[in-house]
């Protein structure tokens, strides 16, 4: 399996509950252990994915020829936005399964993203890295992201949807 075979498509509510897995295994990388089933009981992880879609919400899911979702990447506004450095910015989460990382999948997540956010006339887009997350950091750089202060253990960085 190379990044030329897999297809990326625009996410919809059916993709909710997989997205919710990439939230998960996102939350594990920063050193938080949940469960999907226990989203609800965390407000400031689960408002990444209650009601996907919604309003501007954009996502973009990377999947097998046979159907088999492989990496997720979306951007929402969120509710609670104490962490935002500059202005409240829709922010990114993103993440692609353990194996079929290290394929080139995550940074055309990320492009075809950047596309479909651009057609929302979303101009700027925020993350938040945890800190010790040094593939995350180092190809959010390489595609342009900058980085716009911290929050506790998280590097806050922007880049435009274009």
């Amino acid at each position: 399996m190379n990044r030329n075979n897999i297809l990326y498509r625009k996410a919809t509510i059916c993709d909710v509950t997989f997205m919710s897995e990439i939230l998960v295994d996102a939350a594990a990388a920063s050193g938080v252990e949940i469960l999907v089933c226990d989203l609800p009981d965390y407000p400031d992880t689960y408002q990444y994915v209650e009601a996907f879609p919604n309003g501007s919400d954009v996502g973009v899911i990377a999947e097998t020829a046979d159907g088999e979702r492989v990496g997720a990447a979306w951007v929402r506004m969120l509710a609670n936005d104490a962490h935002a450095v500059n202005q409240p910015l829709p922010e990114l989460t993103m993440g692609v399964l353990p194996e079929y990382r290290r394929m080139g999948i995550g940074e055309r997540l990320m492009e075809e993203l950047y596309n479909a956010a651009s057609v929302m006339n979303i101009p700027m887009i925020s993350l938040g890295v945890h800190k010790d997350n040094l593939p995350a950091i180092n190809l959010y750089k390489k595609q342009g992201w900058v980085e716009d202060g911290s929050f506790k253990e998280y590097i806050m960085m922007s880049r435009e949807a274009k």
